[in-house]
């Protein structure tokens, strides 16, 4: 097995997710994702786990979610799998399905809004190909 194949530096974690590796060591400082080790020179070397833990972090801030939402869906996550008894496993359970809700609203909001913005593209188009009309008689009316 061969560790360094399957651990990554910080820069190549950020480049494969699109953001800086200062994103990534701010997320480390707020307690979002740890790097899995390190390497003998101290650089932060992150697991697949590690890099699908990022995945979901991100996936959820372009949702609009704020960094202290995001900590709550992760925590909710990291419980369920840590959770050693059926009650506390229950409770995580129910906190996951009214986070599933929210982000169901959320979906649906996007969907109104897209809605609303294809809409409104569609009446600018219209008003464009007005314009080229009357641009057209206009010059017609010129020559």
């Amino acid at each position: 097995m061969n560790v360094a194949k399957e651990l990554a530096q910080i820069g190549e974690v950020a480049e494969k997710l699109g953001v800086s590796p200062r994103t990534i060591k701010y997320y480390e400082e707020i307690g979002l994702v740890e790097p899995k080790e390190r390497s003998p020179g101290g650089f932060r070397l992150y697991g697949q786990a590690d890099i699908e833990r990022l995945e979901r972090i991100l996936r959820i801030k372009r949702m609009g979610y704020s960094l202290a939402a995001i900590r709550e869906i992760i925590s909710v996550r990291d419980a369920a799998k840590e959770a050693a008894k059926s009650a506390v496993l229950s409770e995580v359970k129910e906190r996951l399905e009214h986070q599933e809700r929210d982000v169901a609203e959320r979906v649906q909001k996007m969907r109104e809004d897209l809605k609303r913005a294809e809409a409104l593209r569609r009446e600018l188009r219209h008003d464009i190909e007005l314009c080229e009309k009357r641009l057209q008689e206009l010059g017609e009316k010129e020559s």
